[in-house]
């Protein structure tokens, strides 16, 4: 209960002091008398209400409206006063509901939509917290709010656990205090002499620690703790996030935040069935969308305001429930990003810009600040116009003046969302018929197709789909989405084979699953019927409304008026030799596309939520809430800031037996980056990604329905097999999930190496958004810094420098390492976890003490390159035993990932084991050789090495020699690609492309035992290194400045453009490319000039920005010189790669057994059993129908 003293009472009257009353639990049944009886005090106020059976909602002087953003303060409250504000919460549904609905209230208790354990459980898995995959944290809570575990009805066995996703029991998330971190970060590793423990040193003759408290100036004593792991800060950050930042907060088991458009809603079942107006989009509200979207009430009832939010429309049940209701929940990655369904995404801050940001700067205060980030936790809304809840509501009302994008009407969260369009590659805005639509065109959005799903189009919402078991639970406990859906595509629109039968048979379907002709609409008519051989749905909130079902086996047959002869030939395609040849129809021997290999969605799937990675950076100074469980105030904050969301990456990959290992499409999972500021200010670890639990990376992908179905904008044969015109390499190095280095994380510094030293540049700001100084983005967000770059030149200011042994000409920045070959300095690996730390005096340094207790240098005569196997932290030791390989279902890591690989123009290639720096233990970091090898001298002269998976391409004088590393301690000598003179080389999917004295040359390397040198060449005088970003070719050409080349046919790449930026690029020696937000940036390692970064790609230069692979219109923002001339640049974090070339899983999947494709998988998309490419053409000849024949009579 509120105290009474709180409360705004008249001086008049005296407050007195509350009682909690108890009642028993509501009756199954009683009388109309009975209920009028208990009802006719209230009805002395409430003189009408909307539905006379249901109780007032709630109440609570001064406003009967629900509290915004309560979150854990629900806990604390009585549950005689939580029964009385909403019968439907959780904590007391059973007494107040039980009678009648107990099974539909103990199975919600364990539903997802309760605990979220597929967020806490993945977050803890993936960001190596705990080594579970079989998950084992949850929301829930006893009657009197206290952290409840929660156990499944029956002890799942391994087949329940693995084959229907059914988990045994969940614990409340610990205490972050409390908590061992899972990061290898260098402030987590043992030692610390300053930060104590946070729990009294009983006994201890030194209390205070006062005598070991020896801070050095210029070299603060960073480590957490001065005990072990989870005392003082030495804990598990991410669980701190958990706990106080809003992911998908909050949960069932508390009341929506109230305070947006989007955010409305209240808890328990009430959250559900009682409408809020939340949308006033018909498609997403049906006719809920007249209410407005403020969350007001409706009702008959005199004692409501109609003008405040906080109420639902009408104080009543309904099972009519609108997406838009739905959406107050599923509007975030952890939680299904249903915004897909509606054709959204979450806005990247810089289309119409001028429209987002204020003209002028805000310098917001600390407490201007707490209020917005409380509302909306990120960074950048302190500096937008979407700070003010005003502007924030009426964004859409924006939409006929904006030339970038269209704003939804739903806001939850206090986020924007753009819509998605049908563009080309190249980003051109496509009509329905596929015809281009000028840029320039004012009715462009009007002219383009929407891309939401065609259920949506047709009239659909969330619960014409999802019934009654897929929204409350079956009773069991899941730990993944799809593992608890009882529906499946199938049991609306059959197959090829077989009409639908109307029973669901998804894997939480019960036994003969649901007898879907069985379900009603709201006036008692069935949902589904068959008319004249044909199905028919009726919408489940307009009984009225119907459609006509898309029937797959209709679809195929060309007697049947609904013949589509694309489908037809996607769905009837021949397996094997027959369909490599394009054979199709009804009377192949074996489909290729069968239900029991893909799921439907995977080709049906029109675009999927493309997420390059979140970053949040946590502030030790920062006092806030908990959001759940007992609540409270304690120091650290992290904000939650989206990266780069994009909806042009398509790639594939393995469900997990749950879905019986099918092929579905795979979405980015939120790969963090972590960012810690302590309490002087400091920054003590950047922008840094955890290590997954099985030691896979972090930056996390997982199967997916998108939610995205469409009939016309689906995936064609060219989308997953190679084009007979060949103009898809990228496309395919995409779909593989090998990574197309488009969206790659560059970060708030650019490594660079040069002749004499390593040298850290700071190219954005660190407040969010983390702009690239000098950008489109940075002159709205931030126009009074931009202006003065633009006034200093356009020069970046801030660098850190460490001294080489040598030329540091391949370097590579991974974790708090930097990995360099620096010539006659051999092999180094320094260490850069401080380099944000104002309280470093020196940020790069060679060892944190004496080279006694840590050496990470190898000595070689001449190294002058080295590559790893992934630049994404990585512990390959972690994955061993029968934890991971049997109950987590992890692959095991291929061998190349426990090694950096060194070429020596001397001696080699020179194999050093580097597990070490990813272990935590801060005693062993001592690297030395596990080989040398260099037979008959074939890499001697060695100047740059690439690795595509185990294979290994070395420059050599000769050419590129390629090195089998399948066994990485037995290299095997592979063939010579007579290249004469090749300086550098890089690969994407089926090509190599090699820089040399000719200028930029390409191989065919489809089979990489037997690669052929094409021969077109693009002549170029002084190529160096080369960059592959998509469809196009970067190289640092020299003289010449950046040369862009266009490789969407790589078999005949051709000349874009030269930029030297009038003059100022004029020794380019290297190149790297990288994403930030909506942009695409180039940076490049200038000899003479030093650093410049180019901006590829903005809204203002380049409307098809949001393209596959918009056409680079370089401009030069920014510039610094270095200490000595630059050599190399460290490529950015890859944030779309998950396999590698030759099937080596490298980052974590995120759902219990499933996978990327291995190389075997992968080979059968475009190869032939005798290695040979086979290709597709999207239209087939007509020779190629197979016709069912029937035997004789």
């Amino acid at each position: 209960m509120i105290d009474a003293p709180l409360l705004a009472a008249p001086d008049a009257v005296n407050p007195t002091t509350g009682v909690d009353m108890s009642a028993p639990p509501a009756p199954a049944s009683q009388t109309r008398e009975d209920a009028h009886r208990k009802s006719i005090g209230c009805m002395s106020c409430h003189t009408s209400t909307d539905q006379h059976t249901m109780h007032a909602k709630e109440w609570n002087y001064p406003s009967s409206a629900n509290p915004v953003g309560s979150y854990a303060k629900l806990n604390k409250e009585s549950p005689a006063f939580i029964r009385f504000m909403n019968p439907g919460d959780l904590r007391i549904a059973r007494e107040s509901c039980g009678a009648c609905h107990l099974p539909i209230i103990q199975a919600q208790e364990r539903s997802l939509m309760a605990t979220s354990s597929m967020l806490w459980g993945g977050a803890a898995y993936n960001n190596g917290i705990l080594p579970f995959k079989r998950y084992m944290l949850g929301e829930s809570y006893t009657r009197e709010g206290l952290a409840a575990a929660i156990t499944n009805p029956i002890a799942p066995d391994d087949d329940l656990f693995m084959l229907k996703g059914v988990l045994g029991k969940l614990y409340p998330l610990p205490a972050w205090e409390t908590m061992p971190p899972g990061d290898v970060f260098r402030v987590f590793e043992r030692g610390g002499r300053v930060i104590s423990s946070s729990f009294p040193e009983i006994g201890q003759p030194n209390l205070s620690g006062q005598l070991q408290r020896l801070d050095e100036p210029g070299r603060p004593d960073i480590k957490q703790s001065n005990r072990g792991p989870g005392t003082g800060q030495r804990v598990a950050v991410p669980v701190i996030n958990l706990t106080k930042t809003r992911l998908n907060d909050p949960h069932l088991w508390l009341l929506g935040t109230n305070d947006h458009p989007g955010d409305f809603r209240s808890s328990g079942c009430t959250a559900c069935h009682v409408i809020y107006a939340n949308d006033r989009d018909p498609r997403h509200s049906g006719p809920y969308a007249k209410f407005g979207h403020m969350g007001t009430s409706h009702s008959q009832d005199p004692t409501l305001p109609k003008n405040r939010s906080g109420h639902p429309i009408r104080h009543e049940f309904t099972r009519a429930i609108p997406s838009s209701q739905c959406m107050v929940c599923h509007m975030h990655q952890p939680n299904i990003y249903v915004n897909s369904f509606y054709g959204y995404l979450q806005y990247d801050y810089e289309p119409d810009a001028a429209s987002m940001w204020p003209a002028k700067q805000r310098y917001p205060s600390d407490e201007e600040k707490r209020k917005i980030l409380d509302r909306n936790p990120e960074g950048a809304a302190v500096r937008g116009n979407w700070s003010d809840p005003k502007f924030l509501a009426n964004v859409s009302k924006l939409n006929p003046g904006l030339k970038d994008t269209q704003f939804a009407d739903y806001h939850g969260h206090g986020w924007n969302f753009r819509a998605v369009y049908k563009r080309d590659r190249k980003g051109t805005l496509l009509d329905p018929l596929g015809k281009a639509i000028d840029d320039n065109d004012p009715a462009k959005f009007q002219k383009a197709v929407h891309m939401s799903s065609i259920h949506l189009d047709v009239g659909m919402h969330c619960v014409d789909c999802h019934f009654s078991q897929d929204v409350h639970g079956n009773g069991h406990i899941y730990g993944e989405v799809a593992a608890a859906i009882e529906i499946d595509c199938v049991d609306c629109h059959g197959t090829s084979r077989q009409y639908p039968t109307l029973r669901t048979s998804g894997p939480a379907a019960r036994p003969g699953g649901l007898d879907m002709t069985s379900l009603k609409t709201q006036d008692g008519r069935r949902r589904f019927e068959w008319k004249n051989g044909q199905l028919f749905q009726r919408s489940a909130l307009d009984p009225n409304k119907e459609w006509q079902m898309s029937l797959v086996k209709d679809s195929v047959n060309p007697r049947h008026a609904e013949y589509n002869e694309k489908a037809a030939r996607a769905k009837l395609m021949a397996a094997g030799e027959a369909g490599r040849q394009g054979k199709w129809g009804p009377g192949v021997s074996e489909l290729a596309h069968d239900n029991e290999r893909m799921m439907c969605f995977t080709c049906h799937t029109a675009w999927t939520t493309s997420c390059a990675g979140c970053h949040l950076p946590i502030e030790a100074n920062w006092k806030t809430e908990r959001l759940h469980y007992e609540g409270g105030e304690t120091r650290n904050y992290a904000t939650y800031n989206v990266q780069v969301v994009r909806d042009d990456m398509f790639q594939l990959g393995r469900h997990g037996p749950v879905k019986n290992n099918r092929i579905a499409p795979v979405r980015s999972s939120s790969g963090l980056l972590l960012s810690s500021t302590n309490s002087n200010r400091e920054r003590i670890y950047v922008q840094q990604p955890p290590i997954a639990a099985s030691g896979f990376s972090s930056q996390a992908f997982a199967p997916h329905f998108a939610h995205t179905v469409r009939k016309t904008e689906t995936k064609t044969c060219s989308d997953c097999h190679v084009s007979a015109q060949n103009d898809n390499n990228a496309i395919m190095a995409q779909l593989l999930l090998q990574g197309t280095n488009f969206v790659n994380f560059v970060g708030h510094y650019a490594w660079l190496g040069s002749e004499k030293h390593v040298e850290a540049v700071a190219v954005t700001e660190w407040e969010e958004p983390q702009a690239v100084l000098g950008s489109y983005l940075h002159r709205f967000a931030y126009p009074d810094f931009f202006q003065k770059h633009r006034a200093g030149g356009d020069q970046l200011r801030e660098s850190h420098t460490a001294s080489t042994d040598g030329q540091a000409q391949c370097l590579q920045m991974r974790g708090e390492y930097l990995y360099v070959a620096e010539g006659a300095g051999g092999f180094r690996v320094y260490d850069i976890a401080n380099i944000g730390n104002k309280g470093v005096s020196q940020r790069i340094i060679r060892a944190p003490y004496s080279p006694q207790g840590h050496q990470a240098h190898v000595k070689t005569t001449n190294a002058t390159c080295m590559a790893l196997a992934t630049n994404q932290p990585v512990a390959p030791q972690r994955n061993s035993g029968d934890l991971m390989r049997k109950t987590n279902l992890e692959q095991a890591a291929h061998p190349i990932y426990h090694y950096a690989f060194i070429v020596d123009a001397t001696e080699g290639l020179i194999v050093v084991n580097i597990d070490t720096l990813a272990d935590g233990d801060a005693q062993n970091n001592f690297l030395s050789r596990s080989l040398t090898w260099n037979p008959q001298g074939a890499l001697s002269g060695a100047s740059h090495i690439v690795l595509g998976g185990y294979y290994a391409y070395v420059a050599t004088p000769k050419g590129i020699q390629i090195v089998n590393l399948e066994d990485p301690l037995k290299p095997r000598l592979g063939p010579l690609i007579p290249v004469t003179g090749a300086r550098s080389s890089a690969l994407q999917f089926r090509y190599l492309f090699i820089t040399s004295p000719k200028g930029l040359e390409v191989v065919d390397i489809s089979n990489s035992e037997h690669p052929v040198l094409l021969p077109q060449t693009v002549p170029l005088a002084d190529a160096r290194r080369v960059y592959l970003a998509r469809t196009y070719a970067y190289v640092a050409a020299g003289r010449e400045g950046l040369a862009i080349i266009d490789i969407e046919k790589p078999h005949q790449p051709h000349l874009l453009r030269l930029f030297n930026a009038d003059g100022a690029i004029n020794d380019a020696r290297d190149v790297i490319v990288g994403s930030t937000n909506a942009s695409l940036f180039a940076y490049v390692a200038d000899g003479r000039n030093g650093l410049k970064v180019i901006q590829l790609t903005s809204p203002e230069t380049q409307p098809k920005f949001y393209g596959f692979s918009p056409e680079p219109v370089p401009q030069l923002i920014a510039w610094r010189k270095t200490r000595s001339p630059a050599m190399a640049l460290s490529k950015g974090l890859d944030r779309d790669r998950a396999v590698d070339e030759t099937g080596g899983q490298i980052a974590i999947f995120g759902r219990l057994g499933s996978r990327p494709f291995n190389r075997k998988e992968m080979d059968k998309l475009y190869l032939t059993p005798t290695q040979n490419v086979w290709t597709v053409e999207d239209i087939g000849k007509a020779t190629d129908f197979v016709p069912l024949i029937l035997p004789r009579k």
